[in-house]
């Protein structure tokens, strides 16, 4: 028995859309469905995957290791979060005494974000955005904003 051939194309259609959302790696953040359970005044900055702003280095044997903290001088992944995940924009590094991993936020200007990472510059109230490209979390600055937050339920 074939398919009809309205049901076949929006198979296919489907298909290409998720193909797609694959092929580009899009980072998907549902919005929750509730009121924000607050809406915070927040510093915020940007961050990307390189050595100076995730405190890394090359090695003499060329493996990139981590370049100050607890684990200087041992193997580091580019990119891995506090939350073990790749870091993508999305991803926004908070205090974790603040706020836990999982937390919701909705920042203007950037977009939802999910708490997958902390810092060591990052205390209280202040969230630092990842951006794939350096210049870009450079041009994104230093600003304060009111954001919508929402507190993970797990």
């Amino acid at each position: 028995m074939k398919p009809r051939r309205k049901q076949w194309k929006l198979y296919l259609i489907g298909a290409g859309v998720l193909y797609l959302l694959v092929l580009a790696r899009c980072h998907l953040i549902v919005p929750p469905l509730r009121k924000p359970d607050a809406v915070i005044e927040m510093k915020l900055t940007g961050y990307c995957a390189c050595a100076k702003c995730c405190s890394w280095k090359f090695n003499w044997l060329g493996m990139p290791v981590s370049a100050s903290g607890p684990r200087k001088g041992k193997f580091k992944i580019i990119g891995q979060t506090a939350s073990s995940r790749m870091a993508r924009p999305g991803t926004v590094a908070v205090d974790p005494k603040l706020f836990p991993m999982g937390t919701k936020f909705y920042i203007p200007g950037y977009g939802f974000g999910i708490a997958r990472d902390t810092g060591g510059d990052i205390k209280g109230r202040h969230l630092d955005l990842f951006f794939w490209q350096h210049r870009s979390g450079e041009n994104w600055g230093v600003q304060h904003r009111e954001v919508k937050v929402w507190y993970s339920r797990d």
